[in-house]
């Protein structure tokens, strides 16, 4: 699965979940290269998400924005396709959508590479 890809599935969840989604196509050229590729935001949190494919490699502008986002108290990490197979990525959006049923939070607050 490419990275776009992933990124289309993802949408289709926001949207099935009544979930605000941003994405940024390409930071380089802006104020902040490396920003999160999304950024979700639900009634009950805000996620910053970089997509990568399976062997999808983090630059260093990327790692450093996740860096400060996590230690700003954001909810940041890494979405690959096994988080779409396995179902990660559907439990953390879940448990920011008002449609949430079960909390299922604190999957992915660390700055590191999945």
């Amino acid at each position: 699965m490419t990275e776009a890809e992933l990124m289309e599935r993802v949408r289709r969840m926001c949207d099935a979940l009544q979930l605000h989604a941003f994405h940024v196509r390409d930071s380089r050229g802006s104020w902040g290269p490396g920003f999160p590729d999304l950024v979700i935001a639900g009634p009950r949190g805000l996620l910053f998400r970089e997509c990568k494919s399976r062997d999808g490699v983090l630059q260093p502008d990327q790692r450093r924005w996740g860096s400060v986002i996590a230690k700003g108290g954001g909810d940041w990490c890494v979405w690959r396709p096994r988080d779409l197979q396995d179902g990660t990525i559907g439990r953390q959006l879940a448990a920011i959508s008002r449609l949430h049923v079960a909390v299922l939070m604190g999957e992915c607050s660390r700055p590191e590479a999945r």
